[in-house]
């Protein structure tokens, strides 16, 4: 009897706490699409929205279509510019366009807050769009590295603009995957 009772009480458990999961992602989704859309208002509007709230809005939007991926990102000063609850902006001194490497950050295991976890699946001359500042701007893969991971990656200082995604590789633990992208350059 007691045995039933505790397997009923796990049961319940277990639905409850996949239930809760299931909920924090549909949250966490529908904030992204929320912000998403404020941040495309604010960019479209002639004249800049007026905030009543302490509400960060997004610095810009990182869109990579192959992967489904649409996600903002908040500027290296905000304290949701983290890894852990947000694609986090790596560097304050680089800006997407401008003639060095823009990196970001994200996890890529399987938490709601994984939203590199699809990275993998993209080859060379997949295309990522960075959203910023009034702009879009159109970046190519050129170059995938697994790298030992350390805390730090090594890069080249570019001669144009460059976007760099990194992530933990999804087989290794000890290494770190960067997916180097340069500006498409107009025809």
């Amino acid at each position: 009897m007691i045995k039933r009772i505790l397997g009923i009480l796990f049961l319940f458990s277990g639905i409850f706490l996949l239930s809760f999961v299931k909920y924090q992602d549909t949250v966490i989704e529908q904030t992204n699409e929320t912000q998403i859309k404020e941040y495309f208002e604010e960019e479209t509007s002639s004249t800049p929205m007026v905030q009543t709230t302490e509400k960060e809005t997004y610095l810009g939007v990182l869109e990579i279509p192959k992967i489904n991926l649409k996600r903002g990102f908040y500027s290296y000063s905000s304290w949701q510019n983290d890894v852990d609850f947000n694609i986090e902006v790596i560097s304050s001194d680089c800006f997407p366009g401008d003639a060095c490497s823009f990196v970001l950050a994200s996890h890529s295991g399987t938490s709601s807050i994984a939203f590199f976890k699809h990275l993998n699946e993209l080859q060379l001359e997949d295309v990522a769009t960075i959203y910023y500042n009034n702009t879009s701007y159109d970046y190519v893969l050129k170059n995938i590295q697994h790298v030992k991971k350390n805390g730090t990656i090594s890069l080249v200082q570019p001669k144009e603009s460059e976007l760099v995604l990194t992530t933990c590789n999804k087989t290794d633990d000890s290494l770190q995957d960067i997916y180097v992208f340069e500006l498409r350059k107009e025809a």
